[in-house]
């Protein structure tokens, strides 16, 4: 499920010519949905479980080749695969980090120097399918949320005892994932994490003007394939019927990919959970932001960042 699918249903008018574009491109979903409507499913299907080809700025590179990096394996849907994970610091508790749909280890960038500062040890890894990764069990072009919890609950195994974990967009959804599962660190901190899979691809669907009919399809077939119902993906329930670490759920109200409401929902129904809003960052500045930055490493070490404001701020600009 790609981070668009998460979306929010288009807010203003930006300008005559991208309306006029969507416009269209809904005109021929909608016709598409009417004469061939098993197409527009595997089409669909493919739209929410195809991962993006990764993305890697000289940032990203750079955290990357000063990593110790080394291999864990995911087991689950046949034989074992493995996963890049990617180490920092030899001292302190350790953090670990889960990108989202899309993402890799080097998304964090500006956060891996902020914690090491205030004597963390750090971890993060690439999901299957993405990254440096193997592929996971339905190819390099299909996963989804329970491949990512699989991978995040092998990667803390690996480096574990886990102090806290930081997951982003999809990644907070399959952290909560693997809570349900058993995972139980200390501390957990969800930064644009969606509330719910239905929810998000019913969201894609009405922007490209795709039918519920199509919808319903293409959630029989994924539930086949991944061996779980989309029921299981709310990310509210989860703190309702589980044992949850401690969380800071952070979110910017004009996040477009993932909508602010998600994080207050998830905030409000995971006990003692704090909501965090910011403004003006998106979905993915919002993971550079020297407050945020900041905010994250008090909430994980409230005694470690007293004095380090300047530190974590250049940490941030790097």
């Amino acid at each position: 499920m790609s981070d668009s699918l998460t979306s929010r249903a288009p807010q203003g008018r930006a300008s005559a010519r991208p309306d006029a574009a969507a416009a269209w491109q809904q005109l021929g979903w909608q016709l598409a949905g009417l004469v061939y409507p098993q197409g527009v499913a595997r089409a669909f299907e493919r739209a929410c479980f195809e991962p993006p080809p990764p993305r890697y700025d000289a940032a990203a590179q750079s955290l990357l080749d000063s990593a110790r990096a080394d291999w864990a394996l995911v087991t689950g849907q046949g034989g074992s695969r493995r996963i890049r994970v990617y180490r920092w610091g030899s001292r302190g508790p350790t953090v670990l980090l889960a990108h989202g749909w899309g993402g890799h280890a080097g998304q964090w960038h500006a956060l891996v120097p902020a914690l090491l500062q205030a004597g963390f040890r750090v971890a993060a890894f690439d999901a299957l399918c993405h990254g440096a990764s193997d592929a996971g069990a339905q190819g390099p072009r299909r996963s989804a949320l329970p491949e990512m919890a699989r991978a995040l609950l092998a990667a803390a195994w690996h480096v574990g005892p886990v102090h806290a974990v930081v997951a982003h967009s999809l990644g907070g959804a399959a952290a909560a994932q693997a809570f349900r599962e058993g995972l139980l660190p200390s501390h957990a901190v969800l930064i644009g994490a969606p509330a719910d899979m239905f929810r998000a691809v019913s969201a894609q669907a009405w922007r490209l003007g795709i039918g519920p009919a199509v919808v319903q399809r293409v959630q029989q077939r994924a539930e086949q394939w991944m061996g779980m119902s989309w029921s299981a993906f709310n990310v509210p329930a989860v703190g309702r019927e589980r044992q949850v670490p401690r969380t800071l759920v952070v979110h910017d109200r004009g996040d477009r990919e993932v909508a602010w409401e998600d994080g207050a929902a998830i905030a409000g129904a995971w006990p003692g959970a704090r909501l965090h809003t910011t403004d003006e960052l998106g979905h993915r500045r919002i993971l550079r932001d020297p407050d945020v930055l900041a905010r994250v490493v008090a909430f994980l070490a409230p005694d470690a960042v007293a004095g380090k404001a300047a530190p974590l701020a250049e940490a941030a600009q790097a």
